[in-house]
């Protein structure tokens, strides 16, 4: 597996690659200097050579001329010494050997000879003997108007002069030249190689990193660019769908929003048009109660529907035009026991255990005292409502870490939500109670959104319910506790 990572390592994967490259490059590079090196040490010999050849062509018409060819091979001898060559060979037409010094001709010698016959220019043609750094010059030689008396005068060329040159301590100075220049080249590649490893490491390699650890979170360490590739489109995804999330989110609290305003205008339309109407039929049955003491059962639940539904003309009004919050400094704990302290009668009448859990160091926060009482009473009146007898109810109240804020959380044992009706608990209207108004919840989201705050529910059906609210502490708070 480690393997695996390794070759499929974006680094290794990149500078295997680049490594071969150079090396080939560097080759080229040096095979490319020493030709050039070569190819100038012979160009210099070759124009000596060609001044050469035809002083020795000459020298050597006149000596056929005087008929001195007995003694041709000892000729030949003393030019090649003379003129300090390392030898000197004659040709005939057919590529044979007549006179040679030093060693006999190599095959190359011979080859070459025959492409200069074959070639019968007159151009110089040259061979490096790589094996022992000599360098051969090869000229054919021409039969002049002189030669003819002893030659054929239908033969062009009558043979082939070659020279050579031992270039052996030249092309050591040729090669140590361009190894100088060759090392001066790979520590110019080497000084480029840095700078591209620390710009790659600047440029490519932190950016790649903080990558990886953003979409990695630091758990593991990716190898492959094709892998980060994919964490990227991942992550991408997820922003865009978190994105499309908050839009829908956006759109679904727009159309609360739109909802509400036309709550408040029936709800401003209600108090005039059903509470006064209301109020007035409230006083007239008090009125009829205190003359006749008949049917007083009658009359007290006439009156008790009516303020029931006064009560919920008030609530109406109250999720539609919202007061903004009377802040002021608040002890939540102080308002949960005394809160508590109003339910531990009726929750004792119907069976229900109450328990009340408050942390050591709670936050004081600027809050709506009457706002936050208003909420703990709805989430305990629902929550008393949800528990049959032989249940119980716990208030949690509990501060952030470094006392930026509260959580209070109000949970029971009854009989809980199902996850589809969980969505809607907090829509206006929406109750599955038979008496509900399926206000209450919409009204404790209101009141917490309103402190900056956010309200969840936690619901299994057949185990329980909790209602979380988390408040936090606002600028203000702070500035109250400075001064405090």
């Amino acid at each position: 597996m480690r393997r695996a990572n390794f070759t499929r390592d974006w680094r290794i994967k990149t500078l295997v690659p680049l490594v071969v490259v150079n090396v080939l490059a560097f080759g080229g590079l040096y095979a490319l200097m020493y030709h050039f090196a070569v190819s100038n040490l012979v160009q210099t010999h070759l124009d000596g050579a060609s001044m050469l050849f035809d002083e020795l062509q000459l020298h050597f018409e006149d000596m056929m001329m005087n008929h001195a060819d007995a003694n041709f091979q000892t000729r030949v001898m003393r030019q090649a010494e003379a003129h300090h060559l390392h030898g000197l060979n004659i040709y005939d037409a057919a590529a044979n050997p007549i006179a040679v010094t030093a060693a006999p001709p190599t095959r190359s010698d011979v080859d070459l000879a025959r492409a200069t016959l074959r070639d019968g220019s007159g151009a110089v043609q040259w061979l490096l003997r790589g094996n022992d750094d000599v360098v051969v010059f090869g000229r054919v030689i021409p039969n002049a108007q002189r030669c003819t008396g002893c030659h054929s005068p239908a033969a062009k060329n009558l043979g082939v002069m070659q020279i050579s040159f031992d270039l052996t301590q030249k092309m050591a100075e040729a090669r140590t030249r361009v190894r100088q220049k060759f090392a001066f080249a790979g520590i110019a590649w080497i000084a480029v190689l840095a700078l591209l490893i620390w710009t790659a490491r600047v440029v490519i390699s932190r950016p790649l990193k903080k990558i990886e650890e953003t979409i990695g979170g630091g758990s593991r360490k990716t190898q492959d660019l094709d892998e980060l590739a994919v964490q990227v489109n991942r992550t991408l995804w997820s922003l865009i769908e978190t994105q499309r999330k908050r839009d829908e989110d956006i759109k679904v609290h727009m159309a609360r929003a739109e909802q509400l305003a036309a709550l408040g205008q029936v709800a401003a339309g209600l108090t005039h048009e059903i509470k006064n109407p209301l109020a007035g039929v409230i006083a007239a049955l008090d009125l009829l109660r205190s003359e006749s003491r008949e049917n007083d059962e009658v009359y007290e639940q006439m009156l008790a529907e009516l303020r029931r539904v006064t009560g919920t003309v008030d609530a109406l009004l109250r999720l539609g035009k919202p007061q903004p919050p009377q802040r002021a400094c608040v002890d939540m704990s102080r308002v949960v026991r005394e809160v508590a302290s109003l339910f531990v009668a009726r929750l004792r009448r119907a069976g229900v255990q109450l328990d009340i859990e408050i942390s050591d160091d709670i936050p004081t926060l600027q809050l709506d005292s009457g706002l936050m009482v208003q909420l703990l009473v709805n989430l305990l009146t629902n929550a008393m409502q949800a528990t049959d007898r032989g249940g119980s109810i716990k208030v949690l109240l509990a501060p952030f870490p470094h006392r930026d804020g509260v959580v209070l959380a109000v949970s029971d044992t009854g009989r809980g939500i199902a996850r589809e009706t969980l969505e809607r608990i907090f829509v206006p209207f929406f109750t599955t109670k038979e008496e509900g108004t399926g206000l209450g919840l919409a009204i404790c989201r209101q009141i917490v959104e309103q402190h900056g705050g956010t309200i969840k529910a936690e619901s299994e059906v057949g185990v329980g319910t909790s209602m979380v609210v988390v408040l936090p502490r606002t600028e203000e708070s702070y500035g109250a506790l400075a001064v405090g």
